[in-house]
Parts: structure tokens; sequence; C-alpha cells
């Protein structure tokens, strides 16, 4: 076998398998605990089925009494075609080893889907072009919004999830965790989504993936170590400091605001007031 650029194992497996095939073995069984290699191979199924129409592939996956042999000819009847070839984008976006969304599990994430059904072209789109670049003004990331507010709350019409988490807030009182995330993090969650697919898609190419910059990843200067981007929105207690107040009666140098250096507004009790 020709060498290759994969790092990890379960996209390595993919150069193996198409290496069998074209090695002339007929069935082959990969083995993993990992659900992202059943998914990497559910999603490109199809693909080494029109390049070798008799493939019999299948996964065996867990150990102990969750232990399951999965045939992909099945796996992928009872998934759909439609959904089976994207399925690598819904498996990043709903949660994967890089981030995910708090509390929404796989099968609340596949009903959602059942809500959004133009996001099934949405991932198709972007699954034939691995690592586009999409903007948050796109008609993509636009349906994934939607997407993202269905997983939180059927019932909410708002079309952005910036207003969905004041209506949901106003109307239930649900603890920040509950709510959905901000644009500005959900695009950043969407682009390191569209970074991993493209990683997962493109895993039989001889090909190196572009680096993660500008796909919700930075660069550590000093450790030389990939970083998520949570936001780039200042936080709030930067952006309104206006809003900040603290109960302390005491003198200035007991004070919280003095001990963290912060700037007393017209809110404080204290005497740091600006």
């Amino acid at each position: 076998m020709t060498s290759c650029w994969h790092e990890e194992a379960d996209t390595r497996m993919v150069v193996h398998v198409l290496h069998a095939w074209e090695s002339d073995y007929k069935a082959i069984q990969i083995r993993s605990v990992d659900t992202d290699v059943l998914v990497i191979f559910i999603g490109k199924f199809h693909q080494i089925l029109e390049r070798y129409p008799d493939s019999n592939i299948s996964v065996a996956l867990g150990f102990g009494k969750d232990f399951k042999i999965y045939p992909l000819n099945t796996v992928c009847e009872k998934v759909g075609l439609s959904r089976s070839r994207c399925l690598h984008l819904f498996h990043a976006l709903t949660g994967s080893d890089t981030s995910a969304f708090v509390n929404k599990g796989k099968v609340t994430a596949w009903h959602a889907w059942d809500l959004c059904p133009e996001l099934t072209q949405t991932f198709h789109y972007l699954c034939e072009h691995p690592f586009i670049e999409v903007d948050t003004d796109s008609l993509y990331f636009r349906t994934v919004e939607r997407f993202t507010v269905k997983l939180y709350d059927r019932t909410c019409a708002s079309e952005s999830v910036n207003e969905a988490r004041l209506e949901i807030f106003l109307r239930t009182a649900s603890s920040l965790d509950r709510l959905p995330p901000t644009q500005d993090s959900l695009y950043q969650h969407f682009l390191r989504a569209v970074y991993q697919a493209g990683v997962w898609l493109t895993s039989g190419n001889s090909r190196c993936p572009p680096s993660p910059d500008g796909f919700g990843w930075i660069k550590d200067d000093s450790s030389s170590i990939w970083r998520p981007v949570w936001i780039t929105l200042q936080v709030v207690s930067q952006a309104c400091r206006e809003l900040i107040k603290c109960c302390c009666k005491k003198s200035c140098a007991h004070c919280k605001c003095a001990k963290s250096s912060l700037p007393g507004t017209s809110l404080c009790k204290c005497q740091c007031k600006t």
C-alpha cells in the first residue's frame, strides 16, 4: 500500500478497505468500538458500491452485551439513500469529538431533521463540496439555524437562533444551558462540523485536507496546538459593563470590583462607582 496522510484509525480504515477490494477481497468486516467508523462507512458505502458493485461490507461495533454486527446494505436501506449519503455532516453537526449541542442526543436531532426536510438538500450540497467556505448569510447556514431552533423547541416559529433564545427564555424562563446557542457560537460549531465531515468524506483520497484555520479552529502560537474558537464576540462582562453590579458595601480596598480590577458602575453599591 502507498503511504497516506491519515493520523487516526477511523479514516485510515477506509484506505485499507479500498485496498482490500482492489486486491479482490469480496467480503470485508470492519471491527471497531467507535461510532464514527460506522457513520463514515454508511456515508461512503454508496461510493464504494459504484466502484465495486459486489461489495459486502459490515461493521462489527461495540463489545460485550453491546456488541453488534451492522451489514451496511441493510443499514443504508433502512436509513434511506438520501440520508445515508449525507450522514457524515449530520453526525458531525449533532455531536462528534469536536463539539456538540448540550443535552441534545442523536434521536432528538433525527426527529428535528424530520421537521426540517430542507436540511437534507443543504447536507447534500455541503457533502458534495467538502471544505467549502460558507458565511452566516448563506442559505445553507440559515437552514442549519432553522434546524437548530427545531432541535431546541419544535413549536418555536423563529428563523434565527438569537430570536429563538429570547422567545424561549421569555416563554419558559429556561436556564441558559437549555437555550439554543447564539448565532456566533453556532456558526463556529457549524464550521467545525463542515471541516470534520470533509475529513471523513475525503478519507479515501490521497490529498491532505486543508488547514483547519478558518473552520472554527485557531492555532495557539505558544504551544502550536489547534484550539476551538467558541465565540468571536465579546463576552458580556466586557461588552455590557453597564449591567455589572456588586452588592459590596465595604470600602474600596476590600471591594470585589477592586480585587478583580473592574471599574464600578452606577448599579454598584460600593464606593468604586465610575
